[in-house]
Parts: C-alpha cells; sequence; structure tokens
C-alpha cells in the first residue's frame, strides 16, 4: 500500500471518529439540560412546574396525591413538593406522589387545618 494511500485511510478514520464523537457530545448535552423547578403563583395560593431547560414537564396546579383541587397555601410548601418530585426524577423514579408523601412534608390541607 503506498504512504497516499495510508494517509487518505488515517484522514478518514480521523474524521469518522471526530463525526462520532460531536454525535455523541451532542447527544450527552441535550439530555443533560438542567432540571429545575419553580413556584407559581396562583388564584388563592401556589403551586409548582418541573421544567428541563425552558420546556415545562409538570405543571402542578393543586396538591398532588389529595382528591379536590387544593392549592398549596405557602411558596415554601410548594417548593418542598417540587423538590421531592424532582429528586425523584432525578433518581429515576416516577414522580407520582402518594398522600402519604404529602403528610411527611407537613403540608397544609383543608383536611388537616
Amino acid at each position: 500500500m503506498s504512504s497516499r494511500a495510508r494517509i487518505n485511510i488515517v484522514i478518514a478514520l480521523f474524521l469518522a471518529v471526530c463525526f462520532v464523537g460531536l454525535f455523541f457530545y451532542q447527544k450527552v448535552v441535550v439530555n443533560e439540560q438542567a432540571i429545575h423547578c419553580e413556584v407559581v403563583n396562583l388564584k388563592g395560593g401556589y403551586g409548582y412546574q418541573i421544567l428541563r431547560g425552558e420546556k415545562i414537564l409538570i405543571l402542578q396546579e393543586f396538591i398532588p396525591g389529595l382528591p379536590g383541587k387544593q392549592v398549596f397555601k405557602t411558596k415554601g410548601e410548594a417548593l418542598s413538593v417540587a423538590n421531592l418530585v424532582l429528586t425523584k426524577i432525578k433518581n429515576g423514579e416516577s414522580p407520582i406522589l402518594m398522600p402519604s408523601d404529602i403528610s411527611k412534608l407537613d403540608i397544609s390541607t383543608t383536611s388537616n387545618n
């Protein structure tokens, strides 16, 4: 094999490795967009949203895991539940909350006032 052919093969392999590396790098960056939460003001109280970058993944306007449509009474309560959901998502768990999760966080509800 001539030296010219070897150089062409080396260049082709180098470009292929660069292309594959760039493809996987972009995929990782997209999948690692920051997931975060924000408290939202609602009529009569608060809710929260879970976002990946700027995209809303969850908009929770009522206390999850409880019957009816009860809003959070304080920003702190909404934030504590949002942080629990965020932790579950980051740990690869389902973000669904049960009434026991809410009671552990000492969230004010109509039934426990």
